[in-house]
């Protein structure tokens, strides 16, 4: 059975031709699926794990690699045996793809991506839910989902992962939400961004969870007290030069569950996917998910 992959042709569509010629070339040869818009990885990926198959690739940035975890994860609820659950595999071609980094694949070298695809290990890791959508990854209440939600298409094509700095200058600018956090145990923290994280990265290659564990069954949190530009700049420098450091402007915990809330009408991201808005709920699924990985 050819290994089916899910292809989001407008994924860095500025290269989407010889992308996509790449994948079309890849031996063995893959059975190709071609997306149509917002939603069909996700329809095609439910579809094609219910017709038994034991692997399917998500071929883009970290947002069609969430639709398929979420088709995956659709099928997955009707079977009770994990052993029979479809493997997620990914080749990276989109503007962002921090889970194929977090996962050790060789950035944008498709044949190495494909022979792991073939030939590696297979891990299963935490899998996370936000009320009733799923991730994998990483998530973020506010902040970083106002920069997925006002980073227009034709912005990112041009300037690729530049083009969320540009827009999160903008938002620095404007007035911040006020977010409350809930945990079980402890009184309400409030804070003006909450980033969520599963595994260690977050946008790239800095270790913004320095204690993140895929397999913990714990969600690593931070949440920022403000959003002044000021708070931001130093926030993201002492990332950048030291990691992160507690501080009086910051919480840093681990949680199995939690929900923000907010008087105001505050988006969320789930792996960079634009979701709903608050309150959102988060717990873990029940059960995880399987995915080929690099060493």
């Amino acid at each position: 059975m050819a290994i089916p992959i899910i292809i989001n042709p407008a994924a860095n569509s500025t290269k989407a031709s010889a992308q996509m010629e790449r994948i079309r070339n890849l031996q063995p040869t893959p059975e190709i699926h071609v997306t149509e818009g917002i939603g069909s990885a996700r329809e095609i990926a439910a579809r094609l794990a219910a017709e038994g198959h034991p692997i399917v690739v998500a071929a883009g940035g970290d947002g069609t690699v969430n639709e398929v975890v979420n088709g995956l994860a659709a099928h997955h609820l009707s079977i009770p045996d994990a052993a029979q659950h479809t493997t997620l595999g990914i080749l990276p071609v989109g503007t962002m793809n921090v889970m194929a980094y977090e996962m050790g694949l060789p950035g944008r070298n498709l044949e190495a991506c494909w022979d792991i695809i073939h030939r590696g290990a297979t891990r299963e890791i935490d899998l996370w839910q936000a009320n009733e959508q799923y991730f994998a990854q990483l998530a973020g209440v506010g902040f970083d989902a106002e920069i997925v939600q006002q980073t227009p298409w034709e912005m990112k094509r041009r300037y690729g992962p530049l083009s969320y700095v540009m827009t999160a200058a903008r938002i620095l600018g404007q007035e911040a939400p006020v977010l409350s956090v809930e945990i079980e145990g402890r009184p309400p923290l409030y804070g003006s961004v909450v980033l969520l994280g599963n595994g260690r990265h977050y946008g790239g290659p800095v270790p913004v969870f320095r204690d993140a564990s895929h397999t913990d069954g714990l969600l690593d949190v931070l949440i920022l007290h403000q959003r002044r530009p000021l708070e931001a700049f130093q926030f993201l420098a002492a990332l950048v030069a030291t990691g992160y450091q507690e501080c009086n402007d910051i919480d840093y915990l681990q949680v199995k569950s939690l929900k923000v809330t907010s008087q105001q009408t505050v988006p969320y991201e789930l792996d960079g996917e634009l979701g709903l808005n608050t309150p959102v709920e988060i717990r873990l699924a029940p059960f995880k998910l399987k995915v080929r990985a690099g060493a």
